[in-house]
């Protein structure tokens, strides 16, 4: 019975690591797509359009010449550019198209996964909401009424003692309820005991009817395994309900920008605390890990999957956009050059420095996904 168990888990598990490659060939086709689009728009030829890389598994050839392709390797993709790593005389040649032109095709890859983490931060959003909490229920009985300026049914709760919870900086309802409590002197302070249980207040910061407004919370200490715990007061477990608060259809467009906009500012942030040797190499991670992280996730929840698509679409973009040697972020350093000297870099050159770089970076990811499983 065990040993049947034990499969059952395991071919679970491999649905959900599927999974988690779709999601990632989803978000790398994306970038893609962003390529081949701004170019069929600005008289690129392309010689192919492939989703994943090795052997050829489907390919059908368009009367234009242009190839559409399925491969073995579902880790990636690309879009074959016409004289994009060689020579050519074409007009419609990559490397013999206007320097602006170029520069747009390059950065509409990144452009293209930035505007789909907006539309997945919308979905998240409208149908699963985040880090902020709404009051569903309380009952007349419940000792929160004897608190004058307490919670009613309908408060958004969006933050405590002024700290906004903030899902990008890991700032959640009950990792700052904690805080809170171990760090307060006011909490010690408003402390009281009533039939032998301990009570205190706590600051919550509310909007209700469109108004921003501070008022009381009331926990009371329990013991749960041996320890101190504090939680939400209620006679009764239909008393005191908090539900995620979920954004409204028209709230969500304004705020899935800023949400999609504050994680490529830490992802920027990390970066540059990478570079400056503020965070270790061992805290990164590789398609693998990436991988491994999403199918462990999704196992937990469908709806996890919703909150990491938009955060590897900003990372995929914020990326790509590094001047690192083979990425879009480099060719587009190449191009700036060209503009500014009117004339090329030596293109083998340059070939060259892309494919060293190449090299480096998939040796980079091996070994950042090999620290991941080895400490």
């Amino acid at each position: 019975m065990n040993y049947l168990l034990s499969i059952g888990s395991s071919l679970s598990f491999i649905w959900y690591i599927l999974v988690a490659i779709l999601a990632l060939l989803l978000m790398v086709m994306i970038h893609e797509f962003g390529h081949y689009v701004a170019g069929k728009i600005l008289g690129f030829k392309i010689n192919e359009f492939s989703v994943g890389f090795g052997p050829k598994i489907w390919q059908k050839k368009k009367k234009n010449g242009e190839l559409f392709s399925l491969r073995t390797i579902p880790l990636g993709g690309y879009c074959a550019f016409d004289g994009e790593d060689e020579n050519s005389n074409s007009p419609t040649a990559f490397n013999n198209q206007k320097p602006w032109k170029r520069l747009i095709v390059l950065f509409m890859g990144a452009f293209f996964n930035f505007l789909s983490a907006i539309i997945f931060s919308y979905i998240l959003l409208v149908s699963c909401g985040y880090e902020q909490v709404q009051v569903k229920s309380i009952s007349n009985t419940s000792f929160q009424y004897q608190v004058e300026n307490h919670l009613e049914v309908g408060d958004r709760i969006y933050g405590i003692n002024g700290t906004e919870f903030d899902f990008v900086d890991d700032q959640y309802f009950n990792s700052l309820l904690g805080d809170y409590v171990r760090t307060s002197l006011d909490f010690e302070e408003d402390m009281w005991t009533s039939a032998g249980v301990d009570y205190s207040t706590i600051p919550l910061n509310v909007e209700r009817d469109g108004k921003k407004i501070v008022v009381d919370g009331v926990l009371q200490k329990q013991m749960v395994d041996g320890e101190e715990v504090w939680s939400f007061v209620s006679t009764d477990t239909k008393d005191f309900q908090l539900k995620t608060y979920r954004h409204g259809f028209v709230e969500s467009i304004g705020e899935s920008f800023t949400f999609t906009c504050r994680w490529a500012q830490k992802i920027c942030i990390i970066l540059g605390d990478l570079f400056t040797g503020q965070l270790s190499i061992k805290s990164l991670g590789g398609p693998v890990t990436t991988i491994k992280v999403m199918a462990e996730t999704t196992q937990q929840s469908y709806s996890y999957l919703l909150v990491l698509l938009p955060v590897i679409a900003v990372n995929l973009a914020v990326f790509n956009l590094l001047p690192i040697p083979s990425l879009d972020g480099a060719r587009m350093v190449f191009v700036f050059i060209e503009w500014i000297r009117r004339k090329p870099i030596n293109r083998d050159v340059e070939a060259y420095i892309h494919g060293f770089g190449l090299l480096l970076l998939l040796g980079f990811v091996i070994v950042v996904d090999i620290l991941q499983f080895v400490l």
